[in-house]
């Protein structure tokens, strides 16, 4: 027996609630397309020769006498130093903000507000 459902009154009714779905990987309900697919690739792989009469590129490692590594190397000393300026312009910014709300306090703490106070009392 199902236990009876309550209505919500914040129960929407333009769209459905998700719904869970569990789709097994070991059942064989596969896709149409992706059997497909799967063809055509094993296909085209079978008609392909074989990797050691393929035309392999050999890899190349760059060397340090390149231009493009000295130019690498330029543009991260540039990153380096423009991130050093970066912090220390936020350091001068934190520390000027400090020492303002430090002053800030000290001139609330020496002034007399005696005058704002009876204004507001007699408001």
């Amino acid at each position: 027996m199902q236990a009876p459902k309550l209505r919500s009154m914040f129960r929407n009714v333009r769209t459905e609630p998700r719904r869970f779905v569990f789709r097994s990987r070991h059942l064989p309900e596969l896709d149409a397309k992706w059997s497909e697919r799967k063809e055509q690739i094993e296909a085209e792989l079978a008609e392909q020769p074989a990797p050691e009469t393929a035309n392999n590129r050999p890899i190349r490692f760059q060397s340090a006498n390149r231009p493009s590594s000295s130019a690498w190397r330029h543009r991260r000393r540039t990153q380096i130093s423009g991130a050093r300026y970066a912090i220390l312009r936020a350091a001068l910014i934190a520390s000027a903000l400090v020492w303002l709300a430090w002053k800030g306090i000290q001139w609330i703490e020496t002034s007399d507000f005696s005058g704002v106070l009876k204004w507001m009392e007699n408001a």
